[in-house]
Parts: structure tokens; sequence; C-alpha cells
């Protein structure tokens, strides 16, 4: 289970659209989320799923992938909005990992490192 994980309405500021959910009784913790969003000549489609700590992200520029990522292990997400920037960091179980930053606004933009430590 991702924790923490962002309120409904965070999400829907990121993305600004609503996602479309496996089961729409389920809150979102515990659901799948589809969201697909359109940014200019960008197109992002994102999947959550919170309870397999799953999330998966294609961008597609000109119906051109740029960036596809299938993350599994995702222990967090948070949602980061205002000052023009609007992104999505995630954070992984395995420490070696360092958190990888989505940005949807002003312009798209990741950015993911590893440490440069061995476990």
């Amino acid at each position: 289970m991702m924790e923490p994980f962002p309120e409904e309405w965070e999400l829907l500021s990121l993305f600004e659209t609503e996602p479309r959910l496996l089961d729409p009784e389920i809150p979102w913790a515990y659901n799948h989320l589809t969201f697909e969003t359109t940014r200019g000549s960008d197109r992002i489609l994102c999947v959550i799923e919170p309870g397999y700590e799953r999330l998966d992200f294609t961008w597609r520029h000109n119906h051109t992938k740029h960036l596809a990522l299938e993350l599994h292990w995702v222990s967090g997400l948070t949602v980061v909005t205002g000052g023009g920037n609007d992104y999505m960091v995630a954070t992984f179980r395995d420490q070696s990992l360092a958190q990888l930053r989505l940005q949807l606004k002003p312009a798209i933009e990741c950015e993911w490192v590893t440490t440069n430590e061995l476990p």
C-alpha cells in the first residue's frame, strides 16, 4: 500500500481530469486509477494501483512515445502543486532508488536518479 498517497483533489489538480476507476464504489487509495490528460501536443497516460504499489506513466508527443515507465514497489506518492510547477513524486521500497519526479506543468519533465551506493 502506498503511504503517503495523495488526496483525490490533489490528483485532480495535477491531471486536470477525472480518472477511470476499476470499481467506483472503492476509495481511490484502494482502487485502480487511470488518468489521461492532454497538454497541447503532449498526451499523458498514468495508471496508479496503490494497493499493488504500481505506477505506470506514458508520455507521448505528437503521437510518438517519449517515455514509458512501468514501476513496481512504489511505496509512496506525493503531489506538489503551486508556484507554476505541478508534479508528482514517487518513492520506492528499494532505498538505493532516489525519488522519481514527474512534472506536468509548466512543461512535462521526468527526473530520476539512483544512488551510487551499493546496498
